[in-house]
């Protein structure tokens, strides 16, 4: 709860801040150490939810072309109040196919995910499975095209244990992605879901290695998820 407070109030001094704030949606200012000196032409923003991240994106870099990725309506719907022309908003989820998918909501609608809550995730967050609803999903060599992506790009997500579905249906488009800033765990909250690890493992192979951490959460003394950075090796 401090945490977040303290959010508020460095988002608070910025105008640009000031649509998200008056909707409710603390901009997410904790990013911007992951992205000192550090500049893109396109954002493409994956379990962009209420737009946390979009409106820390779009106040950072104003002339990128910013894509956000939100199955759920009512996120969206916030999501699209403070964006408006800003951003290009897909109401689809992103995976491993295109079709139809269960998300499982979650009594904290931003932990909702394409796979059960795990017994870890319940007891250390306190929260609960309530309810799945049917979401479309695509993946996201399918809805860009190789070669349509102007660089230098960023590849956003955070989809609560489904990333490496998600990276596997961008694995077409990886190569024209120059940075991946990723939420992982490593212990497993979700059920069935990849870890940290896997992860990096996977995005070696497309040259994207880890450079920096960010926004460790440790439980119990235990490493429990962190955004992770991911950017292409020095030819």
């Amino acid at each position: 709860m401090k945490r977040r407070i303290k959010e508020a109030l460095s988002a608070l001094v910025v105008p640009g801040y000031w649509p998200a704030l008056r909707r409710g949606v603390v901009p997410g200012v904790e990013h911007g150490r992951a992205f000192v000196g550090r500049d893109f032409a396109t954002v493409l923003d994956v379990g962009a939810n209420k737009g946390q991240f979009a409106a820390f994106a779009h106040h950072r870099w104003p002339d990128a072309r910013l894509v956000c990725f939100e199955p759920l309506p009512g996120p969206r719907s916030k999501l699209e109040a403070i964006l408006g022309t800003g951003a290009q908003v897909q109401a689809v989820a992103l995976g491993n196919h295109d079709g139809e998918a269960e998300m499982h909501l979650a009594s904290r609608e931003d932990s909702s995910s394409l796979l059960p809550l795990g017994d870890s995730q319940k007891r250390l967050f306190s929260m609960d499975e309530e309810r799945v609803v049917s979401v479309p999903v695509r993946r996201l060599e399918t809805v860009i095209k190789v070669g349509r992506l102007e660089r230098p790009a960023l590849l956003k997500i955070d989809v609560q244990g489904f990333e490496f579905e998600t990276l596997e249906g961008a694995a077409s488009l990886l190569d024209d992605v120059d940075a991946v800033y990723v939420e992982c765990s490593f212990v497993e909250l979700y059920a069935g879901q990849k870890l940290a690890g896997d992860v990096a493992a996977f995005l070696r192979g497309f040259g994207l290695i880890e450079t920096g951490r960010f926004n460790l959460c440790r439980l119990g003394g235990r490493d429990i998820q962190a955004d992770l950075l991911f950017e292409r090796a020095a030819s």
